[in-house]
């Protein structure tokens, strides 16, 4: 007897006319029976339950993301809110334009206070801007002072300079001893005034200027 699949077209031809109606139909209905349960059983099983399984692990996933974000975003704001108010409080220690005017005066009058005389006071020569981005916020505006007093007065003034409401930073301090008063010594002071620079100020360093480092 020869396998179905060495039959020939007529072979075949002749053993459907050979097959009755009541096969047909239960070939039909076994036919729609596998199709209902592939449709329904298999395919579920097999294809849409490890689809709908990697949805709910990845949706798990993001819920666990979530709450872990939710539980540091306390944290952050916090912070924010620390980085915000440290951030302001620089920003209003920095000098204007119109506040670095009064500058000298201000410097004198904290030697008066400290017991130490102003001899001397000018710009600095040395122009110097800082490197991107800062100079586009902040400006360094320096000045010399000479001044004479007692070793533990001038210590005090620099220590009032450092400690000022406004940005003023000490780039050096240079001691003399005085042969005409040997307790009141002559000191040079070279000072930076943290400005905010107007728009046209605002410029990288050429050549012969100094980049300031943060």
């Amino acid at each position: 007897m020869k396998m179905p699949n060495q039959w020939t077209t007529g072979e075949v031809i002749e053993f459907a006319k050979r097959v009755d109606k009541k096969t047909w139909v239960a070939v039909a209905i076994g036919s729609v029976v596998f199709f209902l349960v592939i449709v329904f059983l298999v395919f579920p099983a097999w294809i849409e339950r490890p689809l709908l399984r990697r949805d709910v692990e990845s949706m798990q996933a993001q819920i666990r993301q979530v709450n872990a974000l939710s539980q540091k975003r306390a944290g952050w704001e916090k912070d924010e809110k620390i980085l915000g108010a440290l951030i302001e409080k620089t920003r209003v220690r920095v000098f204007t334009q119109d506040e670095l005017g009064l500058l000298l005066g201000q410097v004198s009058k904290k030697a008066s206070e400290s017991r130490v005389d102003v001899l001397a006071s000018k710009p600095m020569t040395e122009q110097t801007v800082f490197p991107a981005p800062y100079g586009a916020k902040y400006q360094p505006s320096g000045y010399e002072f000479t001044v004479q007093g007692g070793y533990h007065d001038i210590a005090y003034l620099a220590s009032r300079i450092e400690g000022n409401e406004k940005l003023l930073r000490i780039q050096s301090l240079r001691i003399v001893a005085s042969e005409k008063s040997p307790e009141r010594h002559i000191t040079g002071l070279k000072i930076w005034a943290f400005v905010v620079p107007p728009p046209s100020a605002v410029k990288a360093p050429a050549a012969g200027e100094k980049s300031v480092k943060q």
